[in-house]
């Protein structure tokens, strides 16, 4: 019996690997709201075998998804390293995030706040806001950015991005990030934003 229960434990690491694969493609090709069945069949496991891996889908997020957005955050912060001025870096920073969300349905549900049950894909979202807020406090602090603007805004602006991308609209979420960037501008402010 004992010869029999490595052997299992090498299936159960292969059927976790071959489910972790399935789902990164599966993410990646059609976002993060991919039946959790298709994903299973196309590992060539029951979807209680994905279940009892996982836990469900924020587990299988947690496990897949984590680790592209946090390199994808990551790219965006290195981004940033070439602005010489407050406002630049904040800009490259949104613009690297939003084009990230373009290339990869996974990252744009992601950071579009869907599925923010899943802790550790939270974590990097709440990370990479952090990172926003520090910029926006840097533009704020020399004037390049208004005084009003809050790191939910540009939480905002990733939500307004995601949902063009999937209503594929390039050139007009391309015109629209132009236009939202503009409003972040001093100049931009005739009247203090709502609460």
């Amino acid at each position: 019996m004992s010869e029999t229960q490595p052997r299992r434990r090498a299936d159960a690491r292969r059927n976790i690997e071959k489910v972790r694969q399935a789902a990164a493609d599966a993410f990646s090709a059609h976002g993060l709201d991919t039946p959790l069945d298709k994903i299973a069949k196309s590992a060539g496991v029951s979807v209680g075998t994905l279940y009892n891996h996982f836990g469900g889908r924020d587990g299988l997020l947690d496990a897949v998804v984590t680790e592209l957005a946090d390199r994808k955050v990551t790219e965006a912060v290195a981004a940033t390293q070439d602005a010489s001025a407050p406002w630049q870096r904040l800009v490259a920073f949104v613009h690297a995030i939003c084009e990230g969300q373009a290339a990869d349905p996974a990252f744009n549900d992601t950071f579009s706040s869907r599925h923010q049950s899943a802790p550790a894909l939270k974590a990097v979202c709440d990370q990479s806001l952090a990172f926003a807020a520090d910029l926006l406090a840097a533009g704020q602090a020399d004037g390049t950015v208004r005084a009003d603007v809050t790191a939910a805004d540009i939480g905002l602006i990733f939500q307004v991005n995601g949902d063009l991308v999937r209503a594929g609209s390039g050139t007009g979420r391309t015109r629209i990030l132009a236009l939202l960037f503009d409003a972040l501008r001093p100049g931009a402010a005739r009247a203090p934003l709502p609460e």
